[in-house]
């Protein structure tokens, strides 16, 4: 073989390795690219999570902080809102209401709920009363079925 044949050989395969080399390389720097995008795409998912977690936390404690001061109108109208954009807080709102040591606030029922509160209350009274009615003319058919089976016996037995 002669010696520029020799060389053209040698420099085809460093050529060949040189492209080689750098095919490698290209696909090191997109790998390591990819990996750095997903690398950013987990820590964005990971922070917008945490963020989410968090305004979900501060819409239930403004709920509860409308309803322990009273407005429970402003808290049923944005437990309407969450619920319309199809959210449901309702496990954030439970964990955050029965904080260990915290007692329950009392419930401030506005005007209209106490009304019905009170009509139902009159209502149940009401049924309550008519029972125990219902039970005193039960007894009394019973007491006046046992004096007319006693009638019964008496003139059975006298004929």
């Amino acid at each position: 073989m002669s010696r520029a044949k020799y060389n053209e050989a040698i420099g085809a395969v460093l050529k060949e390795r040189r492209l080689r080399l750098d095919a490698e390389e290209a696909l090191a720097a997109k790998t390591d690219r990819e990996t750095a995008a997903d690398r950013l795409t987990a820590d964005t998912i990971t922070r917008l999570s945490a963020e989410t977690t968090a305004l979900r936390g501060i819409v239930a404690a403004l709920v509860l902080a409308f309803e322990g001061s009273g407005r429970y109108e402003d808290a049923t109208a944005l437990r309407r809102q969450i619920l319309d954009a199809g959210l449901d807080l309702t496990e954030e709102i439970g964990t955050r209401a029965h904080r260990a040591g915290a007692a329950p606030v009392r419930r401030q029922y506005t005007p209209a709920e106490a009304a019905l509160r009170g009509d139902l209350r009159r209502a149940r009274e009401a049924l309550g009363a008519m029972e125990d009615r219902c039970l005193e003319l039960q007894r009394v058919n019973e007491a006046q079925d046992v004096m007319l089976r006693r009638a019964a016996l008496v003139e059975g037995s006298a004929a």
